[in-house]
């Protein structure tokens, strides 16, 4: 087996969101593939700051513009089969305004990607159950491991020390 210390790992900067509504509920997105939910965001282009990634992620999955509040924090993690150094950030938001259409990619299209909201507690015990999924190996998915991992530390982390979200 490769020594990771050998592996030269490309970076991938992404950002997430934890956004809540009017009602103090957050969006968790999920498709038809699989029946995991994580929180909005994606991938940020080169030359776009995390923040404004975020802004626009969040617009094209969900279909809200968002106005960011806290960083939440920071999460790095070593992806050794895809070679991939990804630095995850993530942050508070607040919708602005209504709703408009998401603006899905073709994959997020044709996988059929949705969005629930739900109260903090209700995503933290959607996530839990997820880790315990992965966990027992139920998670077929080599990326969405990593994912469900990430996004219940950002949930956990809100929730700690973040108090309930105004």
């Amino acid at each position: 087996m490769e020594n990771s210390s050998q592996i030269h790992f490309k970076e991938r900067l992404t950002g997430k969101a934890i956004v809540f509504d009017k009602h103090n509920h957050i969006a968790l997105v999920g498709n038809r593939i699989n029946s995991f939910y994580l929180l909005p965001g994606g991938g940020i282009a080169r030359g776009e700051s995390i923040e404004d990634g975020i802004i626009r992620e969040c617009l094209e999955e969900i279909g809200y513009v968002i106005k960011l509040k806290e960083k939440v924090g920071i999460i790095e993690d070593y992806r050794n089969r895809d070679k991939v150094h990804c630095i995850n950030h993530c942050y508070t938001a607040k919708v602005i305004g209504e709703k408009g259409d998401p603006q899905l990619s073709g994959d997020e299209e044709k996988n059929g990607m949705y969005t629930i909201w739900v109260p903090l507690d209700n995503a933290l015990n959607i996530f839990n159950r997820e880790v315990k999924q992965l966990k027992m190996g139920g998670v077929g998915f080599y990326n969405t491991g990593f994912n469900i991992l990430r996004d219940s530390i950002f949930l956990k982390e809100v929730k700690n020390y973040h108090g309930e979200y105004k």
